[in-house]
């Protein structure tokens, strides 16, 4: 048994194979953070390309209509509905997920990305696909989740440790503890998280993979396995690939009986107690796969990268432990750590001059440096003279009490520390401005003559080291050169670095029991929403309210109960104020009824195929006519559609 220092069981000795079956290691939750912000941004670039078709006064599905449509929504749209405040609520989203990106003020900007998410789908329902469905519940289960633990802004060491017997202590920043792999410690469970949380955004997954696999009851998925084979029969989604796989039926009805299957599975394989960290990673390479055989046939947009970078919030500290010593070994020579070789080499060393060097520095090794370095205050080392040479090391992720005196021992474990901090007196020559000493750095980069060079060892020694050949190029030096004097410039005149985003103390990573507690009766509600879909039994009225207020709505049924019986394609009339017939799908090209060779590539974007998807279904008939009204109001076309 192992305590857990985090969470609802904090106080509660829990085995460690159900700590390994239910708990998310940090980095993976880092990794997730990361990739699901970078979702955030490029879905709403994507929708930005078609504000005011989809967003504006003037959209496909009016604001008015979109209020009527559920009165216990809300949404910041809503208040204007101009191109202008549109784009500005699309900016202000964007920002939410880099600062999240980036685990500053975390647990404030995963709020917010969620807010801002809910109101933007809200707007216009009919541009929605399960994609979108999938990364609005994780990103409201990322609320209840410390994942700024690792790789974060908020992670990072403070800029100050005061010592009792001085006021104000140098500072030295350094990951060689433990031949550098501190990044990959943690097979014991220490590295894990275990909360109510962390159970919730693992029901989350098994509802959605589970329950889209019980929904599929046609005889198409269970008896003749042929749901494949119809599904890239349809025009309108189906792509140039699946189009040509369509004739093969006895492989197709081979990945039928395997999806479905899978996605019973899948979820099962991230809790089994035995092997669990081949078969973790196991199940989130098969989601990924899945998925990306699924883009591969059939036009999803984003949803086909959703699912799996949502997965990787379940990679466990076997795969950090498995899969950082490949890459180091296949790094090239001045990186890597094999044995040997890296002893001999020694760490990066990294002298800084001033507060903002420092701290730039330290952020940027704290994502980017996988190589074992230090960094150095040149400023501070006179002022710890009176240490007498002895090392402190602070584990700035516990959630003990951070105290710093000269007889405390503060010593963190590596398992649980991404940077540790030493303080020691050092009367070595060194140099007298910032500096880099990388191991096997290019003779031409050591060259201290030469402008920004220390910034090209530091990206050599760093895992951008792939970007070194463009700095051949005059334009990207001459960028970088830009940035690094607007920093300077900015910081001076507003100290952005030092006021606002590098953390003046320890920041912890608590987990309230408040919200466990909120954690608990969501995903209870969640589950009871869902088992209504799938045994067909109406939700209470006292309680539907929750739903489409917190927007935690969700039907996992892609292709289910059965997969489209039919396929088609669009053939769009307009006639223009001069009375021209025109082709309005394809401009300037004459208007046919022929089958298009591959009618998807057609569709300007997987938004609008989403949208047209129903035109021929009659329940949807009024979307035909706001279409028609938005073409009309942009081309002066009168639209007539054809389906076949």
């Amino acid at each position: 048994n192992m305590d857990i220092k985090h969470g609802f069981l904090s106080h509660i000795k829990v085995p460690l194979g159900v700590r390994h079956s239910f708990g998310l290691d940090y980095r993976s939750m880092a990794l997730y953070r990361i990739g699901i912000s970078l979702l955030i941004m490029v879905d709403l670039w994507l929708r930005s390309y078609w504000i005011h078709d989809h967003y504006s006064n003037l959209a496909v599905w009016p604001m008015e209509s979109s209020i009527a449509m559920n009165r216990y929504s809300f949404s910041f749209h809503y208040i204007n509905g101009s191109y202008g405040f549109q784009a500005f609520l699309m900016i202000v989203a964007a920002c939410s997920a880099f600062f999240t990106l980036i685990g500053w003020r975390w647990r404030l900007f995963a709020f917010v990305n969620w807010l801002m998410m809910c109101s933007i789908q809200t707007r216009n329902p009919w541009l929605l696909d399960g994609g979108d469905n999938f990364i609005r519940m994780f990103t409201f289960w990322s609320m209840f989740l410390p994942l700024a633990n690792r790789y974060s802004i908020d992670s990072l060491p403070p800029r100050y440790y005061p010592s009792s017997k001085s006021g104000r202590s140098s500072r030295v920043v350094t990951n060689a503890t433990n031949g550098g792999n501190h990044h990959m410690k943690g097979g014991d469970g220490s590295s894990y998280h275990l909360s109510m949380g962390t159970f919730a955004i693992w029901m989350q997954f098994a509802i959605i993979y589970i329950f889209t696999a019980y929904l599929k009851t046609g005889t198409e998925w269970t008896v003749d396995l042929t749901a494949t084979q119809y599904a890239l029969k349809a025009d309108q989604i189906v792509t140039r690939f699946g189009r040509a796989l369509s004739d093969y039926s006895l492989l197709l009805k081979f990945l039928t009986y395997i999806v479905l299957k899978y996605e019973k599975l899948a979820p099962i394989l991230i809790i089994v107690p035995f092997l669990n960290g081949p078969l973790r990673t196991l199940s989130v390479l098969g989601i990924w796969a899945m998925h990306f055989g699924f883009g591969a046939c059939i036009r999803l947009g984003m949803f086909v990268y959703i699912p799996g970078v949502c997965s990787l919030i379940f990679l466990p500290s076997w795969f950090w432990e498995t899969a950082l010593p490949f890459i180091h070994s296949h790094m090239p020579a001045g990186m890597n750590n094999k044995a040997g070789r890296a002893s001999a080499a020694g760490p990066v060393m990294i002298y800084t001059r001033g507060e903002r060097q420092w701290m730039v520095t330290v952020i940027f090794c704290m994502f980017f440096m996988w190589k074992d370095y230090e960094i150095i205050d040149l400023d501070d080392i006179g002022s710890s003279s009176n240490n007498n040479n002895k090392e402190r090391r602070v584990d700035h992720h516990d959630d003990n009490n951070d105290t710093y005196d000269d007889d405390d021992d503060v010593s963190g474990s590596p398992s649980s520390s991404s940077i540790s901090l030493n303080i020691r007196n050092n009367n070595n020559d060194r140099p007298k401005d910032f500096s880099v000493f990388s191991p096997g750095c290019p003779r031409h980069l050591r060259d201290p003559n030469v402008s920004n060079n220390h910034i090209y060892s530091l990206m050599h020694a760093s895992c951008l080291w792939f970007l070194l050949p463009l700095l051949r190029l005059r334009y990207i030096r001459a960028t970088i050169s830009f940035l690094s004097s607007m920093i300077h410039k900015l910081d001076s005149n507003y100290n952005i670095l030092s006021q606002y985003l590098y953390p003046k103390t320890p920041r912890k990573f608590t987990t309230y029991l408040s919200l466990e507690f909120v954690a608990l009766a969501f995903i209870s509600y969640i589950l009871y929403w869902n088992c209504g879909n799938l045994f067909k039994y109406p939700i209470n009225p006292d309680v539907y309210w929750i739903a489409p207020t917190f927007k935690l709505e969700q039907t996992w049924g892609m292709f289910a109960p059965r997969p489209p019986m039919v396929g088609g394609w669009f053939v769009v009339h307009g006639v223009n104020v001069g009375g021209r017939q025109v082709n309005v799908f394809q401009e300037g090209q004459p208007i046919t009824l022929d089958r298009p060779d591959v009618f998807s590539e057609m569709m300007p974007a997987q938004r609008w195929s989403q949208f047209l998807q129903c035109l021929p279904d009659s329940r949807y008939k009024f979307r035909r006519y706001m279409f028609s009204i938005l073409s009309y109001s942009q081309f002066l076309y009168v639209i007539t559609f054809s389906f076949f």
